[in-house]
């Protein structure tokens, strides 16, 4: 299924595998390969499926705290 969302699920909390698409059926299908081809777990695609979320990309330069970093650097030089 095509999304407007940018989608993303991770592998497991030791694996730093990450898989980012527009498309959930993108996402799931190469979660899926990849669990088995590293990790040799055969996962169930409906399981990946529940584990899909959007990802959220904030610019750096738009945070609150990378704000206030640079001010805060550049008040020191």
């Amino acid at each position: 299924m095509q999304s407007d969302t940018l989608l993303r699920v991770g592998c497991l909390p030791d694996c730093e595998y990450e898989i980012e698409a527009r498309d959930e059926d993108t996402v799931v299908e190469e979660m899926t390969d990849h669990m088995w081809d590293e990790h040799r777990l055969p996962v169930d695609p409906l399981d990946v499926r529940e584990m899909v979320r959007p990802s959220y990309r904030i610019s750096r330069r738009e945070t609150n705290a990378s704000v206030s970093a640079e001010s805060h650097v550049s008040s020191r030089s």
